[in-house]
């Protein structure tokens, strides 16, 4: 397998402008591009694959430059959102027909299709037609595709962004194995932030053109760097607070923070622990499947806090005029 390395690379259109400094998605690594529509992940992803060419910087492969390299040559395999499947060909034609525009020998094609189609689960389908197939099952189609030709490097764009919830679920989770299995250098784009936190080794969290930050997801979750990787993945606090002897506090809530002056500090809902007490009130709280979610004020700063049911020290339909609360970890932005 290979490393995958952009430098300074630049692409530019009407008023948008793409640019990457540095990034990097080791061999053997499952590396997700991750952020809102229009922020350029497929044209990140399209610059890799050899579809649109940058206008500055280079895209190298194990340190070589592929910027003139057409798409076919880049030892690539490529899922799209759409499948892209040949509503003509059966299942087998579907699979076999980067092998054959390789020139592979039949018998070598026969066994690598078969090989292609029990891992991604589709053995005894070779004979059907796309349109007797599931979406989910149209997917692995694609994905054995993509597989067959032996890539160094797989690309995803939104594999599965038209599945219902539950197959997307459980084929994130095939995606992810035979990833492993095959230990293929792998760049997946999506918007999802609960699938890429799911299957990713790490993130590239995108944003208007840029990347905001690079980190495993327990990284980008607990540490973010910038409000927006903050605010993007999943609920937050924010407090702006003036720290003064090295403690900044909210009313009976203090955080360390070992410096004095300003200061923006980040934690999540479910850093927040409460119990009866003086700091806030809760003013409302929302019920999750075994979990619930609750709104407090203190001194006119609404914090949430996020607990399973069993770990609240009273019961939610009662709950105390008053609490406190202990933030176990934060960081600041």
């Amino acid at each position: 397998m290979v490393t995958v390395e952009l430098r300074n690379v630049e692409k530019k259109w009407e008023d948008f402008r793409l640019r990457i400094n540095h990034l990097e998605a080791r061999d053997g690594e499952f590396l997700t591009l991750l952020g809102p529509s229009g922020c350029g992940k497929t044209t990140t992803l399209r610059m890799i694959a050899g579809f649109d060419r940058p206008e500055g910087g280079e895209i190298l492969f194990d340190g070589t430059r592929m910027n003139e390299v057409p798409p076919y040559e880049r030892g690539i395999g490529i899922v799209f959102q759409d499948y892209a499947l040949f509503p003509h060909m059966t299942v087998f034609k579907n699979v076999a027909f980067g092998l054959e525009m390789r020139r592979v020998p039949r018998k070598e094609i026969e066994g690598r299709v078969k090989r292609a189609l029990e891992l991604v689960g589709l053995r005894g389908m070779e004979n059907r037609y796309p349109e007797q197939l599931s979406g989910g099952q149209q997917q692995r189609v694609a994905l054995a595709r993509a597989l067959v030709v032996e890539p160094e490097v797989l690309l995803l764009d939104e594999p599965l962004s038209n599945l219902d919830a539950k197959i997307r679920e459980k084929l994130r989770g095939e995606v992810r194995r035979i990833q492993r299995e095959l230990g293929i250098t792998t760049i997946y784009v999506t918007h999802d932030q609960e699938e890429a936190m799911a299957i990713s080794d790490r993130i590239a969290l995108m944003n208007v053109g840029t990347v905001e930050q690079v980190g495993t997801p327990l990284e980008l979750y607990y540490h973010p760097k910038t409000e927006f990787v903050a605010r993007f993945l999943g609920l937050s606090n924010i407090l702006e607070l003036e720290a003064e002897n090295g403690r900044a506090c909210l009313g009976g809530l203090c955080f360390n923070v070992g410096k004095e002056g300003r200061v923006r500090l980040f934690f999540r809902p479910e850093s927040v622990y409460v119990k009866p007490g003086k700091t806030g009130r809760i003013t409302d709280y929302e019920l999750l499947p075994g979990r619930v979610r609750l709104k407090i004020d203190v001194e006119g700063n609404t914090i949430l806090a996020e607990r399973f049911l069993n770990e609240l020290p009273f019961s939610i339909d009662e709950p105390p005029e008053g609490v406190d609360l202990e933030v176990l970890s934060f960081s600041t932005i």
